[in-house]
């Protein structure tokens, strides 16, 4: 029977103002590999591939009609598409390599506003012993006078502030909404020991309930390298030293259930 695949490749962009974003070095490069490798190895076997990217990110260089481009720009997004394609359609893989921003911005402020909340906080209480650590804190998480984000905010504020929260994690819904999909995640890492790398990769495995993770390091990757370890749940399976051994692999496992 053909395969429906969903592909996640690149960053996540998430806004700050109008115009400025925050976002990560990734590219999207590995995830248009793993599906032009997937239609020089396997194509037949396949019925559609979802490839959701942010706009500049890589696309595949061959052009099939198997294969859907989604375009998200939000971590949000993501998991909006993601959601609907697995509620929607018949999906036997995902392999989630988008590398997901782990913070968006919640608020921007200027600082001398801030400072006002919390001086003026300061002054209406008269017992001063009774401002406790959880009060201000309250007026970092919640200011009233934030600046207004769906607009450009001013090249001239010297002191403008911007508060951060964590994303949602994405790899941990997909087993949630469909357990019997094949799912293939990522993890990165940066100059670290191999046995480090495949515990914390492994531990992502586990909680995810991922049939397989590509264990990286971002120390071995660059000038055409891209070092990495592919472990399921009987141990490393593979080591890959490019993208498109990584790719070949994938489709040796996926398809026909062997590594290279």
């Amino acid at each position: 029977m053909k395969k429906n695949i969903i592909i996640t490749a690149g960053p996540t962009n998430e806004k700050i103002d109008a115009v400025m974003k925050i976002t990560n070095m990734a590219t999207g490069a590995l995830g248009s590999i793993i599906v032009e490798t997937f239609l020089e190895e396997n194509e037949k076997d396949i019925e559609t591939i979802y490839y959701i990217s942010s706009k500049l990110s890589y696309k595949p260089n061959k052009k099939n009609q198997k294969v859907k481009l989604i375009t998200i720009e939000s971590t949000q997004d993501l998991i909006q598409v993601i959601e609907e394609l697995l509620t929607t359609k018949k999906i036997d893989m995902v392999i989630h390599s988008a590398a997901v921003g782990d913070y968006a911005g919640k608020y921007v402020i200027r600082a001398e506003e801030l400072i006002e909340e919390i001086w003026d906080k300061i002054q209406e209480e008269p017992n001063k012993e009774q401002i406790t650590k959880e009060m201000l804190m309250e007026i970092f998480e919640n200011p009233k006078n934030i600046c207004n984000n769906n607009t450009k905010i001013s090249s001239y504020e010297p002191h403008l502030m911007t508060m951060f929260e964590l994303t949602p994690k994405v790899i941990g819904n997909i087993k949630k909404i469909k357990p019997e999909v094949t799912l293939v995640g990522f993890k990165l890492l940066e100059d670290v020991s191999k046995e480090e790398l495949f515990e914390v990769a492994d531990k992502l495995r586990r909680k995810n309930q991922a049939d397989y993770i590509i264990a990286n390091d971002l120390a071995k990757i660059g000038k055409g390298k891209h070092w990495a370890m592919i472990l399921n749940e009987k141990g490393k399976i593979a080591e890959c030293n490019t993208k498109k051994e990584i790719a070949k692999s994938l489709a040796n496992l996926l398809f026909n259930n062997k590594a290279i």
